[in-house]
């Protein structure tokens, strides 16, 4: 039986078991060093009675010896026939010969030794052999050798059989007497034993050990009850404890579950990292996809996180404590990486050592995604303001330098008309950048209007060409227009059309260096029309081949190679071609290697005959001569108003704020008031308002004259009682053309 098998038994076994092996080996000990003793002394006594009789035999046949008498000396050793254990005997003479020799009847032993040995005492484990010297007279005369059974063995054998029955009886009386006297130490331990256990089944800490006797067990027993006393007063704490902690629990899981964020546990010490099932779901992964390690975490941290993630570790360990936050991204189980922000506490030991650690992540991936669109956009905006300043201040030179130069006494006629005509097409340019500003505002407001109607392909064609022309002619470039024969029919708006694929031509111009080459083709494919615009110039990354169409967007934008425009042409053609429930697509091999844009619109269910004439345009009746009041906070603008309606023919008056209007014009009634809105006092609104309720103007057409062009701003304009709405800069033939169809009030 092993220690580990006696440590399983009983308290009793044990003390039965202890007293047995004490009285085991106690006895044991005794016998042995009995035996080791009597063992000694019968040696001791066997070797002293061989040289005693050694001795005797000696002095008998001395005289033998000394007479050479081989009969004597025989005889002599026969009387060893009286001791039992000789089994042989022999003289031997000085000279060392065999004498006389005694052999025992019926005892054969090992031949006698040729010569004498010197004087001892030995034995062989079988017989007891002894020397011993015949000495006369200071005379050696021989030597006598006996030779006796060696009777130990037999004698320890018997002692270890008596010694074996007198330790049974030994052991046998003390089991006996530990079984009767154990019950006294044991039985209250059994006791405590037996009441232990009931309470580990049941849990009811109300039971109690009896007292039986009032030695140290009697006060283990009174220990042990006021243990359990103790122990239930803990136990009722702790289940209560238990309970409040199930219910906090509770919360906690519910409020996980109900949460975006998830959970992290990191042990510092083994950097074991719990992740909670939240946070794995957060990345895609299931339930034990994602090993709970610090290096599963490291490893899905994006390369350029890494160290900054650790410093703020560093900044939070350090003495500073520094809250741990940041915002860093993780691999997810599809390869992307995702934005999160990372919350943490660490908890300290008492030398300031961090072993734990624990925090939640929240997916912040949309709000960094709408951070950088809108860094993007705050960029472009940026870009395009700088842009838009570049543009409005490129026409205004030329026309600052054009007005000098009419303000020069020595300008000829034909430096005069040349100066005009650069200001003129300088403000063209300008009021052309101002109408796409317009426009790009209407559409992505979702605030413009298409007026359509069945028109034909080719239609838009002319329109467009005939839009982009001077462009293309400007810088010698060539022009191939192919359209099919047949008369292909479109629903759409025709100026919104033509506008769509004239900021196409002209992007291809743009982009295409003097001399080069520009083809247009339009055609049918089944149910749609596509045309296609392709030119030899500069060509278009392949990363940009979409953005192309975003707004404020350009190729190759640089400070010395600045192609005009402010980047919205290209987006607003996607948003008209969409609006018609068409598609616009780029296309390069890249840069240096010219582009295409394809557009692909519906055709109509007919065709339509294109008999409408080619753009020809109307001869204007000359307009006869009015009475115009212009309103205008800006006095130049007004002057210059004045002076065009003066060299027109028209008598003018002005006035520059909305509270002297109706003084003026019922002063002098006029035919057209050319009415600004943003006016000082009182706003255009409100002016025209006041003018329709006098009787005597009546007759007087409100034109309103304003920077304001949305359709918000002309719908206004109407319920103020405005007649006609034009936006400003407005050109001569426009303004023209509204006085044209007034009749002056002497002839009204």
């Amino acid at each position: 039986m092993t220690w580990r098998g006696f440590g399983a038994r009983s308290i009793r076994h044990k003390l039965i078991g202890i007293v047995l092996a004490t009285t085991f080996v106690a006895l044991s000990l005794a016998g042995v060093a009995l035996v080791i003793f009597d063992l000694k002394s019968y040696e001791s006594s066997m070797s002293a009675d061989l040289l005693t009789q050694a001795d005797i035999m000696g002095t008998a046949t001395a005289a033998a010896l000394a007479f050479e008498d081989e009969k004597v000396a025989r005889e002599n050793l026969s009387l060893l026939k009286a001791s039992p254990t000789i089994s042989a005997a022999a003289i031997y003479t000085a000279k060392g010969s065999l004498f006389a020799t005694f052999v025992r009847d019926g005892q054969e032993g090992p031949p006698f030794p040729q010569l004498p040995q010197p004087e001892a005492v030995s034995s062989d484990g079988q017989h007891v052999t002894a020397w011993r010297r015949i000495i006369s007279n200071d005379e050696v005369l021989g030597t006598v050798y006996l030779r006796a059974r060696d009777e130990s063995r037999q004698r320890m054998q018997y002692y270890l059989g008596v010694l074996g029955l007198i330790m049974i009886a030994s052991l046998l009386t003390a089991l006996l007497l530990t079984n009767r006297l154990q019950m006294s130490l044991t039985e209250p331990i059994v006791a405590i034993s037996k009441v232990a256990r009931r309470i580990m089944e049941s849990r009811d800490f109300s039971l109690r050990a009896a007292r039986t006797t009032d030695d140290e067990v009697g006060v283990m027993v009174d220990a042990f009850n006021d243990m359990l006393t103790e122990l239930g007063r803990r136990a009722e704490v702790l289940e209560a404890s238990n309970q409040a902690l199930h219910a906090s629990d509770e919360r906690y899981q519910l409020a996980v579950r109900g949460s975006s964020a998830g959970l992290w546990d990191w042990n510092i010490l083994s950097n074991d990292v719990f992740l909670s099932p939240r946070f794995k779901q957060l990345l895609g992964y299931g339930g034990e996809e994602l090993p709970s390690s610090f290096a599963s975490f490291f490893s899905a941290l994006h390369p350029d996180d890494r160290l900054p993630a650790k410093r703020a570790l560093e900044a939070h360990f350090s003495r500073r404590r520094t809250p741990f936050q940041i915002e860093l991204r993780l691999r997810a189980r599809n390869g992307d990486y995702r934005w999160f922000y990372m919350g943490g506490e660490a908890l300290a030991d008492a030398k300031g050592k961090p072993y734990r650690m624990a925090g939640s992540i929240i997916d912040i991936t949309a709000r960094k995604v709408a951070e950088e669109a809108l860094q993007e956009a705050n960029r472009r905006k940026d870009e395009f303001i700088a842009t838009l300043a570049h543009e409005l201040r490129n026409p205004l030179a030329p026309i600052r330098t054009g007005l000098q130069i009419l303000g020069t006494e020595g300008a000829s006629g034909a430096s005069a008309a040349r100066a005009r005509e650069i200001i003129e097409r300088q403000l063209t340019h300008m009021v052309r950048l101002v109408d796409d500003l317009l426009d790009i505002s209407r559409i992505t407001s979702a605030k413009v209007k298409l007026n359509k109607s069945r028109i034909t392909l080719q239609q838009v064609v002319d329109a467009s060409v005939e839009a982009s022309r001077p462009y293309i002619d400007a810088s010698n470039q060539t022009l191939s227009v192919r359209v099919d024969e047949q008369p292909i029919a479109l629903f759409a708006d025709l100026t919104r059309m033509a506008q769509a694929l004239s900021n196409i031509l002209n992007n291809a111009a743009k982009y295409t260096p003097p001399g080069g080459r520009i083809d247009l083709d339009a055609r049918r494919e089944g149910a749609d029309v596509v045309i296609h615009v392709s030119d030899n110039g500069s060509g278009i990354p392949t990363e940009m081949l979409d953005q192309v169409f975003d707004m404020f967007t350009q190729v190759g934008r640089t400070v010395d190679h600045a192609q005009g425009g402010l980047g919205i042409g290209l987006s607003i053609v996607r948003r008209l071609i969409s609006l018609h429930d068409g598609t616009v697509t780029a296309h390069s091999e890249g840069p240096g290697k010219g582009s295409t844009f394809t557009i692909r619109l519906p055709c109509a269910d007919e065709p339509a005959h294109d008999d409408s004439p080619r753009l020809a345009p109307a001869a204007a009746a000359p307009a006869p001569a009015l009475q115009v009041l212009v309103v205008d906070d800006n006095v130049d603008a007004a002057e210059t108003m004045a002076m065009l309606l003066d060299m027109s023919g028209h008598r003018t008056a002005m006035v520059h704020s909305g509270l002297d209007v109706l003084d003026a014009a019922l002063r002098v009634p006029p035919d057209v008031i050319l009415l600004d809105i943003g006016l000082p006092g009182m706003n255009g609104y409100e002016v025209a308002a006041r003018i329709r309720q006098e009787r005597a103007l009546d007759q007087t057409l409100l034109v309103a004259l304003t920077g304001w062009g949305s359709d918000a701003d002309k719908r206004a304009a109407t319920e103020a009682g405005f007649d006609v709405h034009l936006t400003k800069p407005v050109g001569p033939d426009a303004l023209m053309e509204v006085l044209a169809r007034v009749k002056p009030r002497e002839a009204a």
